[in-house]
């Protein structure tokens, strides 16, 4: 059988022009052929506006609609009548409860209106309230500040918004207080609608404190005995969630610890008397932290580019906790165009374990500083803790230096001993838009102590941030030296001072503001004084734009006879720091004649923390 023969598809023809504007000629003359305008809709809400107006609009159903293009009548119709009881509900919690509303539905041409005049009526008073805590808890003081706090009052309109957040922050603030159990035995509003009148009752029976019993963190790299010098918290301390917080970041913010989770044994909870007088019902409760501990060892590298150092690598290699003691080790690598080195310190944590520690360090070191280049040998211990909010350090040192000065060189040995006190504050570590640092040093030698001469020098750094309004920031630092010795050149040139550069004052080249020999070579001086004022604007995202004034010299006399510069910048906060190119020009033209130094602008390119 011969298969049928398949329809071929049919082709449409278009209109010709004479055929199409006969059809427009029938669409327009023949009424309801002709293609109308989509419908929309129209929400007008009258005698009430603010937040009364906002908690209408979003309540309505009608207000969806209002968005879309072609509603359906239907589902205008249904939400018109809906509309009244809606906007009831949506006074309810403003205290209005006997609104009069008056609505209307009607057609503007393509518009749908949808008309509602509002009178909220007389407000409904609170005229009985009841706020209230029970239990150990009821004289807390954290507690009670939160009912004075609140905004309900009797004869005061009743606000479900105020009741809501008092509830809610009366039982955070219980548990946070480390009342776990506390719940409400009362939380209600009666409203009699009629008389205008509401009965708000909100009682909390706080319930036991509670308190840290043991704590039990489970590792298995550190000695126990270690760990429990760790913890900022102790047995029978009152278990609050700032203290559970501090418990937490303790051991997280270690080098020992990758994860840390903690949580409270609540079945094995025991009732508890405390000591303090007065105190009532409470209970202790043992913790429980599991830990995964850090990988042993954690490798770096970096690589950047700065005016002062040209192109730079860094790395290092760290030893984490090398025995159960929590003894530590780490070296690192630095090299670039002025300045090479190699660095170990090895790390022996010793009574708060988080602060304190017994360092031993060593350090070679090859650097250019002004004319003169310096290599140094040096091995060091030093003792650093904690000390009032402060980093105290307390350090001594032997030194090797080699200083090399055009054809000249010499060498020197010195036994140094110093303390260092340092500290700083900041509301946002990578971009602060307020925060303060500062440092302090003082260290010296005696010639008849393993030393070649005698000296004794200090030094003092000091730099803050201001916000002015939401974009800009003010920035200033200051950097000031003083070494006392019979002659400069007693001392290797890494003990010098110098001045000029991206963080000291821009417009010079690094390193190479200071006393000169007679050969016209920068050495270094005895003292030093530099600081600079900055106002940086965000323009866009990330991106900003800094202007800026600095200052300072390097001196054998005090005070040093400064130079000056000013200038302009871009800065762009990135996720690694400050990203800064600044374009500075030097105020002293002799200065800048006797440096050699043109054209009579320079470049600085830096980039790191603001403090």
């Amino acid at each position: 059988m011969a298969p049928r023969p398949r329809p071929r598809p049919s082709v449409p023809v278009p209109p010709s022009p004479l055929r199409r504007a006969g059809i427009l000629l029938v669409l327009t003359l023949v009424p309801g052929l002709a293609p109308a305008d989509p419908d929309t809709l129209r929400l007008e809400v009258e005698g009430v506006g603010g937040e009364l107006e906002r908690n209408i609009r979003a309540y309505l159903s009608l207000a969806e609609l209002s968005d879309t293009e072609d509603p359906d009548p239907t589902r205008i119709r249904r939400g018109h009548r809906a509309a009244p009881e809606e906007i009831r509900q949506a006074l309810q919690p403003f205290g209005f409860y006997s609104p009069e509303i008056r609505g209307s539905l009607d057609r503007d041409g393509d518009a749908w209106v949808a008309r509602y005049k509002v009178d909220h009526g007389p407000p409904t008073v609170i005229t009985d309230l009841e706020l209230r805590i029970t239990g150990p808890g009821q004289e807390e003081g954290a507690l009670t500040r939160v009912l004075e706090e609140s905004g309900l009052k009797e004869g005061e309109r009743l606000r479900h918004d105020r009741y809501s957040a008092t509830k809610d922050d009366l039982l955070e603030q219980a548990v946070a207080s480390g009342y776990l159990d506390a719940r409400f035995t009362r939380n209600e509003i009666r409203v009699h609608p009629t008389r205008n009148e509401a009965r708000v009752a909100l009682v909390l029976d706080s319930g036991p404190a509670y308190y840290f019993g043991d704590i039990q963190v489970e590792q298995d790299i550190l000695d126990p005995a270690l760990v429990q010098r760790l913890l900022p918290v102790g047995r029978a301390e009152r278990l609050t969630s700032r203290r559970l917080l501090d418990l937490q970041f303790a051991l997280s913010d270690t080098d020992y610890f990758e994860r840390v989770a903690v949580d409270l044994a609540r079945e094995e909870a025991a009732p508890y008397t405390p000591e303090e007088d007065g105190a009532e019902e409470a209970r202790i409760v043992p913790v429980e932290v599991a830990t995964d501990p850090k990988k042993p060892r954690l490798y770096s590298i970096g690589a950047g580019y700065g005016t002062d150092t040209g192109p730079r690598l860094t790395g290092a290699v760290e030893f984490r906790h090398i025995n159960q003691q929590g003894h530590q080790f780490r070296t690192d690598l630095f090299l670039s165009e002025v300045r090479q080195g190699l660095a170990a310190r090895y790390r022996i944590p010793i009574k708060n374990v988080r602060t304190d520690s017994f360092n031993i360090l060593s350090r070679v070191t090859q650097e250019e500083l002004g004319d003169t280049r310096n290599h140094r040998y040096l091995l060091g211990v030093s003792e650093d803790r904690g000390f009032l909010g402060w980093r105290r350090s307390l350090y001594a040192n032997v030194s090797r230096d080699f200083t090399f000065v055009g054809d000249d060189d010499r060498d020197y040995t010195f036994l140094t001993p110093g303390a260092s006190m340092s500290r700083s504050k900041a509301d946002d570590r990578l971009y602060p838009r307020r925060g303060w640092s500062l440092f302090f040093d003082l260290h010296g030698a005696h010639g008849s102590l393993l030393s070649d001469a005698s000296f004794l020098q200090g030094q003092a750094r000091a730099q803050g941030i201001l916000p002015l309004g939401t974009r800009t920031r003010l920035l200033g630092r200051a950097h000031a030296g003083a070494t006392r010795v019979d002659r400069v050149t007693d001392i290797p040139a890494s003990e010098r001072f110098f001045a000029g550069g991206d963080r000291s004052v821009r417009g010079y080249p690094y390193q190479d503001l200071g006393p000169l020999d007679a050969d016209g070579h920068t050495i270094g001086g005895r003292y030093l004084l530099t600081g600079s004022v900055e106002v940086d604007y965000r323009v866009w995202g990330n991106f900003g734009l800094a202007a800026f004034w600095d200052a300072g010299n390097a001196s054998n006399q005090w005070p040093p006879e400064t130079v000056e510069a000013v200038g302009v910048g871009l800065r762009y906060a990135s996720p690694l720091g400050m990203i800064r190119l600044d374009f500075a020009t030097p105020q002293d033209t002799v200065i800048r004649e006797d440096l050699g130094v043109a054209p009579d602008w320079r470049l600085h390119f830096s980039m790191g923390p603001d403090l």
